[in-house]
């Protein structure tokens, strides 16, 4: 007895799984880099005023605030990843993708524009700039292929376009 109800779904299942182990990966490895570069950066921002290098006035404070609030962007950003390319939602992972661009502009700014900075947290913030980097272009093309239709993916298009053009801003002007 053959009946629509029968007919099993092209697009579902376990033979055709669109979620990317390769952007899980990126995620579960940026999440242990991102929590590692904020306790080394709080350290460093309580002991170098103090002990290393005279900061202008101010600039201390406002890089401390800024490490402060970036385990919470960080931590919504990468629920919204998981979530995102486990459940295959395209608006999720434009969410993730418009949160990237905090990631990369805070990552550059540590890396290229702290006031002072040392070799290995320059290097680690590069290394963790470079990695968000990874993320923005594989999350692009995972989002858009999750789109269902054109809404979903004008969202995708512009988080994805949004998140690799602050890559460029830290790679070219910063």
């Amino acid at each position: 007895i053959c009946s629509p109800c029968f007919v099993m779904d092209p697009l579902g299942g376990a033979l055709a799984a669109r979620s990317s182990l390769p952007l899980q990966l990126l995620l579960w490895l940026d999440g242990h880099c991102s929590s590692l570069l904020v306790i080394m950066e709080l350290l460093m921002l309580i002991g170098k005023p103090y002990f290393f290098l005279k900061y202008p006035a101010g600039r201390s404070s406002a890089e401390f605030f800024m490490v402060l609030m970036h385990p919470v962007f960080q931590w919504i950003r990468a629920w919204l990843g998981t979530a995102g390319n486990k459940q295959e939602r395209a608006l999720f992972l434009a969410g993730f993708l418009w949160l990237t661009n905090w990631t990369v502009l805070v990552t550059g700014y540590l890396w290229r524009r702290q006031a002072y900075a040392l070799a290995f947290e320059s290097w680690f913030a590069a290394a963790c700039c470079g990695l968000a980097s990874l993320e923005a272009l594989l999350g692009s093309f995972v989002a858009v292929s999750f789109c269902d239709g054109p809404k979903d993916a004008g969202h995708c298009v512009a988080a994805g376009a949004s998140s690799l053009a602050s890559v460029m801003i830290v790679y070219w002007i910063f």
